[in-house]
């Protein structure tokens, strides 16, 4: 009995639960175009019974105000429009898989990944007017992230938005921006360009057609794949620096040490940035410095890093990344119970190095961690 422009209209109305409507808000929901058709589909939902409506008479005619719905919950199923009830159980359903998703995996994730994602659920979990569709479409992208992150791959958005759905601009501007505002993106290995390694100080890398020489430039980024590709180093350096912050990595790479060969340490290295990184090594085996953040996620960093050096039975250890640091750095952010667990577990690992042993006490006996920024 209704046109399908008029059926669109009325489930657009019968969304909301509300079972009162006012006639302005009703009329902006269709705009401009549909203000006709829309007048016509009231008095033909009060002719059928199905809304009663309160009038005003103005001018000598009477005008409706609003509109009461008199069986809201038949005339959504008629229209196939999930009831409140059918969505809160869908809600309901959602977040129980998503969170037994997580469980499931949480032994695979780090102690500050878990509460990423822990965190991301419970924001999603709160937000009781967000639509069905987009409550699941951004759990969905939350396992992506995940499977992304565990197979350690690193690629641009558009790699990631293939791995997620089914073409490479499968996720919308607003799912990115939700994405970026929950997680640190680059450091779960999805990065705005093609993936790169920053090096800073006076190598020269060289590749079968070509060479690289890093003292003219103060740093420089080269693509993962490439870096791969290089045959032997010049300028040997005489010991590695891997710097995390990326604020520290830009002052350093203005005046770094000639001996050194500076890389920029992003948070926690993808598996193809450790690659990179253990092929550059095996060409320029030298000894290593890490400075990252003096906190248990830094110290969890420092170690990563340090198993390429170790494997190779190369010294290394931590620089300016000490109980001395900890102690003079004027930003006071306490432990969190995730901080605490991972420290307990750092504490246990009989071949954690004697320095980081010890900071690790030092932040456990105090409390408190403190980011590289503040003094390097």
């Amino acid at each position: 009995m209704l046109s399908k422009e008029s059926l669109e209209i009325l489930k657009t109305w019968v969304r909301k639960d509300n079972l009162t409507r006012g006639r302005d808000a009703l009329l902006k929901e269709v705009g401009p175009s549909n203000i006709e058709r829309a007048e016509d589909l009231s008095g033909w939902l009060l002719r059928e019974g199905w809304i009663s409506r309160k009038e005003k008479l103005q001018g000598g005619t009477w005008h409706w105000e609003s509109l009461t719905w008199r069986d809201l919950e038949t005339l959504k199923g008629l229209l196939g429009v999930a009831s409140k009830s059918t969505r809160d159980e869908s809600r309901t359903q959602l977040i129980q898989k998503a969170k037994a998703w997580l469980v499931e995996d949480e032994s695979n994730f780090a102690p500050e990944q878990l509460a990423a994602f822990g965190s991301a659920i419970d924001r999603l979990e709160a937000e009781v007017g967000a639509k069905v569709e987009v409550l699941a479409s951004r759990l969905m992208l939350l396992e992506a992230l995940g499977s992304w992150f565990l197979s350690q791959r690193t690629g641009t958005r558009r790699d990631f938005a293939l791995h997620a759905g089914e073409h490479t601009k499968s996720i919308s501007a607003a799912d990115w921006k939700w994405l970026e505002k929950s997680f640190d993106l680059e450091a779960m290995g999805v990065t705005h360009f093609i993936p790169v390694v920053w090096l800073a100080g006076s190598a020269r890398l060289i590749w079968e057609k070509g060479a690289v020489d890093l003292s003219p430039v103060r740093c420089l980024s080269i693509p993962l794949a490439d870096l791969l590709n290089v045959t032997s180093i010049g300028n040997f350096p005489k010991h590695w620096w891997l710097i995390e912050n990326w604020a520290s990595f830009e002052r350093q790479s203005a005046d770094s040490d000639p001996d050194a060969l500076v890389a920029w340490l992003p948070g926690r290295p993808s598996g193809e940035w450790l690659k990179a990184i253990k092929h550059l090594l095996a060409l320029a085996p030298a000894e290593l410095r890490v400075s990252a953040d003096v906190d248990p996620a830094g110290v969890d960093i420092a170690c990563t890093v340090g198993q390429l050096w170790q494997a190779k039975g190369l010294e290394w250890g931590p620089y300016r990344m000490g109980v001395q640091e900890l102690d003079g750095a004027q930003q006071i952010w306490n432990l969190n119970s995730y901080d605490v667990q991972l420290l307990e577990r750092q504490l246990a690992q009989p071949d954690l190095p004697e320095a980081l042993r010890g900071l690790c006490a030092a932040m456990m006996e105090k409390g408190r961690k403190a980011e590289q920024e503040g003094w390097l």
